[in-house]
């Protein structure tokens, strides 16, 4: 039973540390690659741009009298990042509400209670039920914004418009590394594994819990509250 709850006490802090791995992914999640696209969301705020640009070998002149950069040219990539931190804000706020549902492990003494009552019991299906609807999100949400961003078109070659703006608005070569994407997946395995620990638990305290009635009922052994 000591192995049990000694168990019990480090699933309970593991849970706490994969919930704030999960909250702190979902608020860096415009890092590393994605970081640059950023980029284009700030050059979609400019109206006008005059210089000259070389592309080519060929030098092109741009003016007030032209028409302002196409917004064509930024529209994949805002509405991406305006998808994507639309998505974030949901899994930010699911973030924060696991963490409520974690504190009420330790409120209920789920951690280190030797036997389980009936708020433990519930306390353990909301745990399990929750982090599997937490995970699922994200693997969906996570995957789509995955899919849709290898559709974003980031370049427009022997172009001179596009190729000023690039130049006056410092446009980055957005890398295409998933790596963003595949911590993302991590993330919400861990989440997963969470919850079958969680099961896992359950079912040895229920074996340990049986078996000592068993004991009591022999007369073996002294109830230990």
């Amino acid at each position: 039973m000591k192995t049990q709850i000694k168990f019990q006490k480090i699933l309970a802090l593991v849970t706490l540390i994969i919930a704030a791995v999960a909250f702190i992914y979902s608020i860096c999640f415009f890092s590393g690659n994605l970081s640059d696209i950023m980029t284009y969301r700030l050059a979609g705020k400019r109206t006008n741009y005059v210089g000259r640009v070389e592309v080519d070998g060929v030098l092109h002149t741009i003016t007030d009298s032209d028409p302002a950069i196409p917004s064509d040219y930024l529209t994949s990539a805002n509405n991406w990042i305006l998808d994507a931190q639309s998505t974030l804000s949901i899994i930010v706020t699911l973030g924060i509400i696991y963490f409520v549902v974690i504190a009420f492990v330790y409120i209920f003494g789920l951690n280190s209670r030797r036997n389980y009552y009936i708020t433990n019991y519930v306390m353990t299906g909301v745990i399990v039920a929750y982090s599997l609807f937490f995970a699922l999100y994200g693997f969906i949400s996570i995957g789509s914004l995955m899919s849709s961003f290898y559709n974003i078109t980031f370049d427009y070659p022997g172009d001179p418009k596009f190729a000023l703006l690039k130049n006056m608005c410092a446009l980055a070569d957005v890398s295409s590394s998933p790596l963003i994407f595949v911590l993302g997946f991590i993330v919400y395995l861990l989440v997963v594994a969470i919850a079958v620990a969680w099961v896992y638990n359950l079912v040895w305290k229920i074996k340990l819990m049986n078996g000592e009635k068993a004991l009591l009922a022999k007369g073996s052994v002294k109830e230990v509250v």
